[in-house]
């Protein structure tokens, strides 16, 4: 519930209330409050650890925040001296009494916890029975009460702003004549989203004699900071147009998802897929599919790595900030590489299952935009529960490509180093030298095909002389024989752990296949059992 809802719950007699917020973000709190204390005559007091009394909050006409100490409460040592203040003196003046740093239980021993808790239920018994105007706002960034007070004190919160709520932030700090440009007002704006309000007002100040170019660089280089600290990694656009092969699931991407993010499927009452659920051996591409996904919705992508949520300082906090982001985004694709194995310990309960039960339940009741692609190689170890989330985008198997997928892998590789052969569709081989290199190559991974062009390139370079590559003028060239000479250094996937990709494969009828059949002219001939019928460009 938003905070702004905070003088309804007083109405309804909620004398204590918590607020989360943003240590950052404080200042607004402050102003907020002390509006109401300028309409209402209702002073605003504000306490966290680093003061020995109470302060009393007051703004000017510029909206300047003052503090200044006028109750005394002498200060002690107690972890809890503040409650008890408020509860056992009788000069406590009428008020709202900001109090921060309270609800932070993770240091605390278990008696301090309980007690603290008790004194919170206590002045909310007593003030709530009094007439007197006492309202107590417990802050912090991250709330959670045990079963004593969960049903007693609302919790309210400072969302992040939405875009529009941004653009109306950005047109009042920082007013400039050069970024009338749409295309650059799009790009800050769209670069200041997922920040806070506390944020984006010093950032702007920060760097207000910035270009609009590196503005915005310093904006995602600081968003890109605080996100990995929460688990959350931002990625930029690959370096490929397409991952070559999985043409089911491509076709599916483009011709479904994109479509129903559009804004004229709401008139359908359509909305876009929630999550999809792609499994299969690594290697496969399973992560670029998610990227480029993310690429054809226009979209940013944001990597949750859900290890790191599990072994944050705070895991329910990192996951709710994730969560957070991503709907105030409301226009995302998030990746969960690697989603299995984060459920090892599943069915033992503990942080596992209590914040993949959060995960859930976000995933049914988000009304944003953002699409979860999680990527798995063991599906056997994702609950049911957590696979059923993902029905409504699928559930798809990205298998090791076929010889036609191949041919179109080494294609966009080979045209992304050597340009001269293979740009703009280029093909200098013959379908005999293509039949060679595709048979040598069959069972190998996608990312095991780009390491060998990526070879092929790196000793071209390596061996031009000193001249060569300062003057970097020679034009790159690759053969067959050089590709394939990469396979005696190239130690298959699906040899060296032939055991474990077969168990992988073995759970395929759990998915839609993301590629169709090999139909191209280098496909493998099928044959019946005790009959050879030889590829026709074996013969010579």
């Amino acid at each position: 519930m938003h905070s702004k809802h905070w003088i309804k719950r007083i109405e309804l007699n909620s004398t204590i209330t918590a607020i989360e917020i943003k240590p950052i973000d404080i200042d607004i709190l402050f102003r907020h409050f002390a509006r109401f204390d300028n309409k209402s005559n209702v002073p605003v007091f504000y306490c966290n650890s680093g003061y020995e009394n109470l302060q009393k909050v007051e703004i000017d006409r510029q909206e300047n925040i003052k503090l200044s100490s006028i109750l005394e409460t002498k200060k002690t040592a107690e972890a809890n001296y503040i409650l008890k203040f408020l509860l056992q003196s009788d000069n406590v003046a009428e008020g709202i009494y900001l109090l921060d740093d309270l609800c932070d239980y993770e240091e605390l021993p278990v008696e301090i916890i309980r007690e603290r808790e008790a004194l919170i239920a206590n002045l909310n018994r007593k003030y709530a029975l009094s007439n007197r105007s006492v309202y107590i706002v417990l802050l912090g960034e991250y709330l959670q009460f045990g079963s004593r007070l969960a049903a007693q004190i609302p919790i309210l919160k400072i969302p992040l702003p939405d875009r529009t709520e941004v653009e109306t932030l950005v047109r009042t700090c920082f007013v400039r004549e050069e970024i009338t440009e749409k295309l650059a007002w799009q790009k800050l704006v769209t670069a200041l989203q997922g920040l806070s309000r506390g944020e984006i007002e010093l950032l702007l100040q920060k760097h207000s004699d910035a270009d609009i170019n590196s503005l915005v660089d310093k904006i995602l280089e600081h968003k890109i900071n605080c996100w990995r600290g929460i688990g959350l990694e931002f990625f930029a656009e690959p370096d490929v147009k397409s991952a070559g092969g999985n043409d089911l699931l491509q076709k599916y991407l483009h011709e479904v998802v994109v479509k129903l993010n559009e804004s004229g499927a709401k008139q359908y009452n359509l909305r876009p897929p929630k999550g999809m659920l792609l499994m299969g051996p690594p290697g496969t591409g399973k992560s670029l599919c998610a990227k480029l996904a993310a690429k054809a919705l226009g979209y940013p992508l944001l990597g949750l790595s859900w290890g790191n949520v599990l072994g944050a300082h705070n895991p329910d906090k990192a996951l709710a900030q994730i969560l957070e982001v991503a709907d105030c985004l409301d226009n995302c694709v998030i990746l969960a590489d690697d989603f299995d194995k984060g459920f090892t310990g599943w069915s033992e309960g503990g942080a596992s299952r209590r914040l993949s039960q959060r995960l859930l339940t976000w995933m049914q009741e988000h009304t944003s935009n953002a699409l979860m692609i999680a990527t798995v190689n063991r599906i056997q170890l994702l609950p049911s529960e957590i696979k059923r989330r993902f029905d409504d985008g699928g559930i798809w198997f990205v298998d090791l490509p076929h010889r036609g997928a191949i041919r179109d892998i080494f294609l966009i590789h080979l045209g992304k180093y050597f340009p001269s052969q293979f740009a703009d569709g280029r093909d200098p081989w013959s379908e005999r030298d293509w039949y060679r290199l595709l048979r040598g190559y069959q069972g190998s991974t996608p990312v095991e095909i780009a390491n060998a062009v990526t070879r092929c390139a790196e000793e071209f370079y390596c061996n031009l002389s000193d001249e060569e590559r300062q003057e970097a003028g020679v034009t790159p060239t690759v053969t067959i024989e050089r590709l394939i000479a990469q396979l005696s250094q190239l130690k298959k996937a699906s040899i060296r752990d032939a055991e474990d990709l077969q168990a992988i494969r073995n759970k395929a009828y759990y998915a839609r296949p993301a590629a169709s059949e090999d139909k191209s002219e280098y496909a493998v001939v099928r044959q019946e059992l005790f009959e050879y019928q030889g590829h026709h460009l074996e013969a010579g």
